[in-house]
């Protein structure tokens, strides 16, 4: 491995166990301390790593790495933790921790951590426009990158990697809400075309009888009301890229249009008889399955194999668990003009998030985060403020460590959410479930107050 770490204030113990597990690596480790000091240190270098102690430089350890990321948004962070608790582990993602590690630390765990951050930091600086070379310049695409840890999103931005550097058509699918315009600016921000246009449209929104005119342009007197001829989107997006969102949508005599210009690049402008030529590179999204749209007769099948060479998906939220408390601090943080420290998040309501499948993916937590955010009380959001929280259900454990090597899961975690598996397998029975365990029910009970399972009622009965 090749890079750099910047590790803060982390005490001879601990720096010569990491110094240790690399010894055999090419790897720089860089000490630092000091608020002041350590975000100039990080400015000046640029580092690729920021390890950090949870609860080091009296507590303010995170503060300082959530700074270091508003300098180099690229910065991948590592947190050590001496006891992996939900409280603590809550803490560590909100101030930016991708990967977590109990101490002490494990070589094994060390090296596999340090190679994925590396690997996530060299894709984020692949979305990051560069600057005045003191830094990456901070977009909608890299931010998303470093708040989407989990394997399912890593597979699709190696795969927006992949097919940016070509110029054929690209097709993204994915339900409602799920980030497909994010993935398409990724595509256009990751290729040669980078500093051109990139202009979007969507499809559902235009009729058999603008349609044309949108996407090609017309001539003077092409239609009533045609005072003066105007270029279409395709001229507009000239050395760019044009997005054509919800492509499903498209009016089928419009599709042979389309059809034929990524054939020839060229096309007439509706009521003109000029051939207009451009170069454009074409994405197009669909929240529908477009071959079922084909084999309804809904979409052409020519134009379907045309632009699903190089099909990227975006997996819907509920397959993407170890993403959503990441990215409900992060809209915290961007949509609020409060500092990231005053706010909290309940257990509770970490619970809630977790636990929901998010129908409405990305968009509908976002927006759900923004509607705590201005009801909160003393900026503490509580479940209450999650429209869909039903009080007295159940929910799964939700602050999960973003992933990293098997062994760096916590047992606390895997028993949790192995004993949360047997109950919803035997509905809840509590007697069956010890059996399938094979610990008794006063063992299970304690377990389950241990991981808060149980209604606060049963606790306080146990108790008494």
């Amino acid at each position: 491995m090749n890079g750099t770490a910047c590790i803060i204030d982390p005490g001879e113990p601990l720096l010569l166990t990491i110094r240790s597990a690399l010894h055999k690596e090419k790897f720089n480790i860089v000490v630092v301390s000091g608020r002041t000091a350590s975000l100039r240190r990080i400015a000046d270098m640029r580092p690729n790593i920021l390890m950090v102690t949870h609860g080091c430089m009296g507590g303010t350890g995170l503060h300082i790495a959530h700074e270091a990321r508003r300098i180099d948004p690229s910065l991948s962070v590592i947190v050590f933790l001496k006891s992996h608790t939900p409280k603590l582990v809550n803490a560590a993602i909100k101030y930016g921790g991708q990967q977590i590690i109990s101490l002490p630390v494990d070589a094994r765990v060390l090296r596999s951590a340090i190679k994925q951050a590396l690997e996530h930091n060299a894709l984020h600086r692949i979305f990051s426009p560069a600057s005045d070379g003191k830094g990456p310049v901070d977009s909608a695409p890299a931010r998303s990158i470093y708040i989407g840890t989990s394997p399912a999103m890593i597979g699709t931005w190696n795969m927006v990697v992949r097919v940016a550097q070509t110029n054929a058509a690209v097709l993204i699918e994915g339900e409602s809400g799920s980030g497909k315009e994010l993935i398409a600016r990724a595509v256009h921000s990751a290729s040669r075309r980078a500093d051109k246009p990139f202009i979007t449209v969507n499809c559902g929104r235009l009729d058999a009888h603008t349609a044309e005119s949108e996407l090609f342009g017309h001539t003077q007197g092409a239609y009533t009301g045609a005072m003066k001829g105007r270029a279409g989107l395709f001229e507009q997006s000239h050395t760019g890229t044009l997005f054509l969102d919800e492509v499903s949508e498209m009016p089928l005599d419009v599709q042979v249009k389309l059809l034929r210009v990524l054939e020839s690049g060229r096309f007439r402008r509706m009521g003109g008889n000029q051939t207009v030529s451009v170069d454009v590179r074409l994405i197009f999204a669909s929240n529908k399955n477009l071959q079922e749209c084909v084999n309804r007769g809904e979409f052409r099948d020519d134009l379907f194999h045309r632009i699903n060479m190089l099909p990227i998906n975006v997996p819907p939220l509920r397959d993407r668990k170890e993403d959503i408390v990441p990215l409900a601090w992060h809209f915290i943080d961007s949509d609020t003009t409060k500092e990231l420290e005053e706010w909290e998040i309940t257990d509770e309501a970490l619970s809630a998030i977790g636990s929901y499948d998010w129908p409405g993916n990305v968009r509908e937590l976002r927006n759900t985060m923004r509607r705590a955010c201005i009801l909160a009380t003393d900026r503490v959001i509580t479940p209450d403020l999650m429209p869909f929280y039903r009080p007295g259900i159940e929910t799964t454990v939700m602050v999960q460590p973003p992933p990293s090597a098997p062994s760096t899961m916590p047992l606390w975690v895997v028993e949790r959410a192995h004993i949360l598996e047997v109950l919803k397998l035997v509905g809840g029975n509590k007697s069956k479930a010890a059996v399938i365990l094979e610990i008794d029910r006063k063992t299970l009970y304690a377990k389950l107050e241990k991981y808060g399972l149980l209604p606060v009622r049963l606790s306080e009965r146990m108790m008494s």
